[in-house]
């Protein structure tokens, strides 16, 4: 874990943990998420973030339900203990609690089936079995290992502890009336039902409606009384209970409802008796399911604290950042906690670059890039999403460890100087060669030249440890450094010279300016005083500054021109294939040509055999003599050396056009935009130079597409085809594609015999719809189809289907003894 609590507090992690602990339904999830720590273990951070992909992408923002979980630590507690009874309201509580696990993990489950072919299902008594003790169900380093799939699939079933408690409690968290109850339940009514007709009869006798203080009956320690006027108490006999606070009002039980008062109480203590009875028998059943309940409990923190981030990334629009093995890709990155109105900043750290030197103006935006990029790192290291572009990636870093700020410590006695001195001492004891060091204004709260060497020994170590640093200063020195120094790498933060106020963009590449006198006279300092300052700053100074203009300025240019040339070199780079691959496609056909030339040559010399041979059988059978018969063997052998000879030709034909198509198959791996709206199943695209297939449009910036076995929702501008499959372009879409092995989705390339016995309908028209295209581009007019006869269901679909496309010239069941009604022959429109 990246325990280094001074840098997660400075870096604001425990305010976004806060803040993500919001999107759990549980006392669990939250639990979970407030005891865990970014991970430092390559493997669980990618673990974490494929999870939380397959989530996102199975997740509709507008159709999250809600789960009302209860929070069930005191009552588990409390049944643990032997002898103790549960109140109805806890056992309601656990009941409910029990609901909502079931109810969240079958919602779980529908999003993972899709994806996931086979469903574990793994014993409620084996699911634990040397994986998560149950001391350990909540403590997220055991839990970073498991898959969202195993910890779905695999959580304990508690069905029995939902029938038991919902067996002795409604709905509503009321004890239910059960048979063992009903009787005594009837007889409280029974009563209740008699002392009102008696009650009744007092409120409603004519002589005592001017003693009455209410016409309405109340209650007093359980017994049902007659509120009257104190100077009328005599009218009615019975036993005064209370008297009311000014004395004008007494609560009088008349005598003849003593004796059924007393038999209502003495029932309903028979009642609650009983009751308590059946919640000691229902708390101990319980009891026993305590075990399972608890480990229930880790694996609902598992999932919640994984569910929690997936609505997050939806309600928030972040995105899942890639994986590094170095470095750090930062693309449009904005600091959560500041708002829509920041300032996005792009860091692209180039591989065999180690240190980062941000320098710039004062409140230009350098201390809140620090902070944005450790903030990131270690919400991706926590699983989470981030605010910034999909293409984002970064490396897994041990510790993150950040100086940033006032380290002033009245308490201490320590300076400003002596804060930082400190904080980076305990930086350099811990940092390793897989760490991220975050150190600002580096340097500074001492004498500018001691602090400045302080600083470059600082690089220098950091440098020589091979950790990954990224620093902010204004030394000028140290802007040299980074020009010097192999694996370091300047960075400004734009200032606009003609508003004189800072950009907060990152410019890398390139060193900054102070320019403090410029945004002193903007934020009121007298320009009288800005001036005199100006006069004091040295020629020297000022030729500094203005090479560092003249760097930015010559930078941006160099930016500009090499995005004109490498333009223009794809626009050629393009012609160029588009040009290679429509020789290849001649080539292809001709190839082809050639192939059906030798086919119909050997076709009309078997034909000439079968017909000379038969013509001298038939002499002989006739005792005729055959005669000279060598000029026919001659003109045969003729023909079939002539095969023999064309073949050949046509083998060394092949071998040099299969070594032109490897050879282009480097352009292959060149990027062409996808139009999504002619974008279909299963069409091959590039993610990252990495095959993926196309699933489906999710809308217009985002698609579904599958990398090995794993769906994920990308943005369109990530994804290209491979040149070769590029079939929006018609006139360099190559023939020979047809001819590979096979495609992305796995299916052979055209046949002369198509075998789809076994097969769902559905999946033979697909495999068909296949077969038609790849044998109308390579140029085959005719195939065969196996279907078998079985029930009919396919050779009745594929003929109704074969009807509607206008590219089947005819199509009909096979003779007798080519297969007749189990196959079927398909010609195609020249």
């Amino acid at each position: 874990m990246v325990t280094n609590q001074h840098s997660l507090a400075l870096l604001d992690f425990y305010r976004l943990r806060d803040r993500l602990e919001e999107y759990c339904f549980s006392h669990e999830g939250r639990a979970l998420l407030n005891s865990t720590l970014p991970c430092s273990q390559e493997n669980s951070v990618k673990r974490l973030k494929k999870d939380l992909s397959l989530l996102v992408e199975g997740l509709n923002e507008k159709e999250i339900p809600s789960f009302p979980f209860p929070n069930i630590e005191n009552p588990i507690i409390k049944a643990a203990k032997e002898g103790t009874v549960l109140e109805a309201e806890e056992l309601f509580a656990i009941g409910l609690w029990v609901k909502s696990y079931h109810q969240l993990f079958s919602f779980l489950r529908r999003i993972l089936d899709s994806f996931i072919e086979e469903s574990k299902e793994v014993s409620a008594e084996n699911s634990m079995d040397g994986e998560i003790r149950q001391e350990d169900s909540i403590n997220d380093e055991s839990w970073a290992e498991w898959g969202i799939e195993n910890i779905v699939y695999s959580a304990p079933a508690l069905s029995q502890v939902t029938q038991m408690i919902f067996a002795v409690i409604t709905e509503d968290g009321e004890i239910k009336d059960l048979p063992r109850l009903k009787a005594l339940n009837l007889a409280i009514q029974r009563t209740q039902a008699e002392n009102l007709h008696i009650i009744n009869r007092y409120l409603s006798d004519p002589s005592l409606q001017d003693a009455l203080q209410s016409n309405i009956a109340t209650e007093r320690d359980n017994r049902v009384v007659i509120a009257i006027k104190a100077n009328f108490k005599g009218r009615i006999k019975g036993i005064v209970h209370e008297f009311s606070s000014t004395g004008q009002t007494i609560f009088i039980e008349p005598i003849e409802l003593v004796e059924r008062n007393n038999k209502l109480l003495e029932l309903e203590s028979k009642l609650n008796e009983e009751i308590r009875v059946i919640l000691r028998e229902t708390t101990a059943a319980l009891r026993h399911f305590l075990p399972i309940l608890m480990r229930a409990r880790g694996f609902l923190a598992a999932a919640d604290a994984r569910f929690a981030r997936a609505i997050q990334v939806k309600r928030e629009g972040l995105a899942i950042a890639g994986h590094l093995e170095h470095g750090i890709h930062l693309y449009q990155a904005k600091h959560p906690l500041l708002g829509k109105k920041v300032v996005p900043i792009d860091v692209d750290i180039p591989d065999d670059s180690r240190i980062l030197i941000i320098t710039g103006p004062n409140t230009g935006g350098k201390t809140v890039s620090l902070k944005t990029i450790g903030l990131l790192a270690l919400l991706n290291q926590y699983g989470a999403g981030i605010p910034a572009l999909s293409t984002s990636a970064f490396a897994v870093f041990d510790t993150i460890l950040a100086d940033i700020g006032d380290e002033q410590s009245i308490d201490q006695s320590l300076s400003t100087f002596s804060g930082h001195m400190k904080v980076i001492s305990e930086i350099i004891s811990s940092a390793t060669d897989r760490s991220l060091v975050l150190l600002d204004e580096l340097g500074a709260g001492t004498d500018p030249e001691e602090g400045c060497a302080i600083a470059m020994a600082l690089l220098d170590y950091l440098y020589r440890l091979q950790c990954f640093a990224i620093v902010s200063t204004h030394h000028g020195v140290l802007k040299n450094y980074g020009y010097t120094k192999p694996g370091c790498l300047n960075a400004s933060m734009e200032f606009d010279a003609e508003s004189l106020s800072p950009t907060y963009k990152m410019i890398m590449g390139v060193p900054g300016e102070s320019r403090a006198l410029e945004i002193a006279g903007q934020i009121g300092l007298p320009m009288e005083i800005v001036d005199i300052a100006k006069s004091y700053l040295e020629d020297e100074r000022s030729d500094y500054s203005m090479i560092i203009h003249s760097l930015g300025e010559k930078q941006r240019e160099l930016e500009k021109l090499e995005l004109e040339k490498k333009k223009q070199l794809e626009k050629v780079l393009e012609l160029r294939r588009k040009v290679d691959l429509e020789n290849l496609r001649i080539r292809r056909r001709e190839l082809e040509l050639r192939r059906q030339g030798i086919a119909e040559l050997k076709h009309f010399m078997n034909e000439s055999r079968r017909i000379f041979e038969n013509i001298v059988r038939e002499l002989r059978e006739n005792g005729k003599k055959d005669g000279d018969t060598s000029a026919g063997r001659e003109f045969l052998k003729e023909i079939s050396d002539e095969i023999h000879r064309q073949s050949e030709t046509l083998e060394s034909f092949a071998q040099e056009t299969n070594r032109i198509e490897r050879s282009l198959k480097p352009e292959m791996q060149g990027n062409i935009g996808i139009d999504i709206e002619k974008m279909k199943f299963g069409d091959t695209v590039i993610f990252h130079n990495r095959e993926a297939v196309f699933l489906r449009k999710l809308d217009k910036k985002n698609a579904l597409v599958q990398i090995g076995s794993l769906r994920v929702p990308i943005e369109v501008e990530s994804l290209s085809l491979p040149k070769t499959m590029d079939r929006f372009d018609k006139a360099a879409k190559p023939d020979y594609q047809i001819e590979l092995a096979s495609d992305s989705m796995g299916r052979n390339a055209p046949v002369a015999e198509l075998d789809v016995r076994g097969m769902r309908l559905s999946e033979a028209l697909d495999l068909l719809e296949h077969q038609i295209d790849a044998a109308s581009l390579a140029g085959v007019s005719s195939f065969s189809i196996i279907h078998g006869t079985g029930e009919g269901i396919l050779s009745r679909g594929i003929h109704e289907w074969l009807k509607k496309q206008i590219s089947v010239a005819d199509y009909y069941f096979a003779r007798p003894e080519d297969g007749g009604f189990g196959k079927t022959w398909i010609h195609l429109k020249e």
